[in-house]
């Protein structure tokens, strides 16, 4: 009997709780640490070397789409192996994807290779800096391979909710990823060997990842064998993932092209700050979807009635976590701003805050519904939404940034998150046939959004503390007794018995 039989994987809410408190520190305590570290960086790398340190980060961040959607298919399709109790099928599925992966990604590899010289005069890099560049970015394109493939391992391991040993290894490489820069400073201020240093960390990170692969199934190790006939439903998945991964940067980075376009570049900087700020808040739902993932995929074919259970779960979640979160910032969106970067950018940027902020709470509504449909293995629908969205966004964009300026980028990026949640939830009652056995649950989410207009209508700072505090006890009220069963309830108390 293999240790994966040994182990029995129920889904219990204790287990889930404690899987999405992991994620959240693997996420969380990374992005802490980087706040720490990015000053003395900036201040001992100076600031186009530091511009060129955070480029490599986010094109290293970027090759992990370069597994085409196959990390996360090896997680569906394993979990669901684990479901049905076909254990045999999973060392030929494990080896056969991740050979996949190597092939596709050498091949990106080979040819980036070649065109590193014309990507770099993409950037404005100055002559002192270029070679170092040049070298640097070389080493990088070398190791898409492993950056790639590790996506599939991590998979794995999703697949296995093995989540505290991703999120410890998650948590050491954020440490080396931002403090490795420093020890190789004290060495060398040389690019070059600082991304030597961060591919090293990610080879060993690879490593790792590959013997608790190992150690979670011995028969992965014992039972090497590529079968292309193993590898049909991971494609068949992984493509409709690779084009939503395709469509997400676009319409990611879509609404400052237009900005930058339509309106004063400046201004760019008045809207991307809030920005990158409040989808910080998106570690939250992630956090939740990225645990439940595995469980939407392992139980649907088994027990239908289980994903319909967890979805439900996570919405209510969801919502509960994130809505007096975003009711508070809408709310104080000018003090906050105010406070944190002076008059001006309050002046400018607190509307695009508070329009940002409900469009990430529609968000944050829709991601559990788009894993969900993913997991199950419709990742086709949520993908064909997005196709279908994705020319609406782009015009409303440009219509309402052309007439209101970035405001009416906020403007736009909070009405097509509400049509996504729209879409992703009526996909998803025609999928499940949703039934709440609360049925005002609906009515209390729109009653709940309706009243993040009060903020808009408030200027003076006491009544705004007044109604802050009126409706976050209103919502801690009713949802406690509308929102949540008896079971729920129980659930809640007990976790909070044990944190005290």
């Amino acid at each position: 009997m293999t240790v994966e039989e040994n182990k029995g994987y129920s889904y219990d809410g204790k287990l889930l709780a404690k899987n999405t408190i992991y994620n959240l520190l693997g996420y969380g305590l990374p992005l802490l640490l980087a706040l720490i570290i990015i000053p003395p960086l900036i201040k001992n790398l100076g600031v186009e070397r530091f511009a060129i340190l955070n480029l490599c980060w986010i094109v290293v961040g970027y090759f992990s789409f370069l597994d085409f959607g196959i990390g996360k298919a090896l997680t569906k399709i394993i979990a669901e192996k684990i479901g049905s109790k076909q254990h045999k099928d999973i060392p030929h599925i494990f080896w056969t994807s991740l050979m996949v992966m190597l092939i596709f990604s050498t091949l990106a590899s080979v040819i980036l290779y070649v065109f590193v010289p014309e990507l770099l005069k993409i950037f404005e890099v100055s002559p002192d800096l270029y070679l170092e560049t040049k070298s640097s970015f070389y080493v990088l394109v070398i190791a898409i391979p492993i950056v790639t493939s590790t996506a599939g391992l991590r998979g794995v391991l999703e697949a296995y909710q093995e989540f505290g040993t991703i999120n410890l290894i998650r948590i050491l490489m954020g440490v080396f990823t931002f403090l490795g820069p420093l020890i190789v400073f004290m060495f060398t201020k040389s690019l070059y060997w600082i991304v030597i240093f961060l591919v090293m960390v990610r080879a060993l990170v690879w490593l790792i990842y590959l013997i608790h692969c190992f150690r979670i199934n011995v028969n992965i190790k014992s039972h090497f064998k590529i079968s292309i006939e193993s590898i049909k439903p991971v494609l068949k998945f992984s493509i409709w993932i690779t084009l939503a991964n395709l469509i997400g940067p676009i319409i990611l980075y879509s609404d400052r092209v237009i900005i930058g376009a339509l309106v004063k570049v400046a201004a760019i900087t008045y809207y991307s700050t809030p920005y990158e700020v409040i989808t910080k808040l998106m570690i939250i739902p992630t956090s939740l979807v990225g645990v439940l993932f595995p469980v939407f995929s392992s139980s649907y074919f088994v027990n239908p009635d289980l994903s319909k259970k967890y979805l439900i779960i996570g919405m209510k979640i969801i919502f509960l976590a994130i809505y007096p979160i975003i009711f508070i910032i809408v709310m104080f969106s000018y003090e906050a701003m105010d406070l944190w970067l002076g008059k001006t950018f309050a002046d400018n940027g607190s509307r695009v805050l508070q329009f940002l902020s409900i469009g990430i709470m529609m968000n944050a509504l829709s991601l559990i519904t788009n894993n969900c449909l993913q997991g199950i293995g419709k990742p086709r629908i949520p993908t064909l939404i997005n196709l279908v969205e994705f020319p609406i966004y782009i015009t409303v964009m440009w219509l309402l940034v052309k007439s209101y300026g970035i405001q009416g980028a906020a403007i736009a990026y909070m009405l097509m998150a509400t049509l996504d949640v729209i879409l992703m939830y009526t996909a998803a009652q025609k999928v499940f046939f949703l039934k709440f056995e609360q049925y005002y649950f609906p009515a209390l989410v729109i009653f709940f959004i309706a009243l993040l207009s009060v903020p808009f209508l408030i200027s003076t700072f006491l009544f705004k503390v007044f109604f802050t505090v009126i409706i976050i006890l209103t919502f801690l009220i009713l949802t406690w007794n509308y929102l949540l069963n008896e079971k729920e309830k129980y659930f809640l108390i007990s976790k909070l018995r044990m944190l005290v």
